[in-house]
């Protein structure tokens, strides 16, 4: 076994403790996630919407290419977890294969 250093996370995990990535059709609207915690805080999100939008677009939104024609994004409010009400006002946009990236796991919505 090895370690690997998620440039994400920041820190060192045991290669054969790292869960599998979520799966695209498990994020769903209305539902919550986990997001990785960023400088210790833990944060969660609902999921407000998807949609399409075109490759050009997904590339000036991220400057990041992606390998389909109409990448899908997810648009989500956010809150802290320690903080049970007051989601964010402002919504965020991600592509959905970067929500994945920092998306832990599904949570209950509170």
């Amino acid at each position: 076994m090895y370690t690997e250093r998620t440039p994400y996370r920041g820190r060192a995990k045991n290669h054969a403790d790292v869960s599998a990535e979520m799966d695209p059709h498990e994020i769903k609207i209305g539902h919550c996630y986990s997001l990785s915690s960023v400088n210790g805080r833990h944060t969660i999100a609902r999921v407000t919407n998807l949609f399409r939008i075109t490759a050009m677009a997904a590339y000036e939104h991220s400057r990041t290419e992606t390998l389909e024609l109409n990448p899908v994004m997810v648009r989500f409010v956010w809150r802290h977890a320690a903080y049970p009400k007051g989601w964010s006002k402002m919504r965020k946009q991600l592509l959905l294969e970067e929500f994945l990236l920092i998306a832990e796991k599904e949570v209950a919505d509170t």
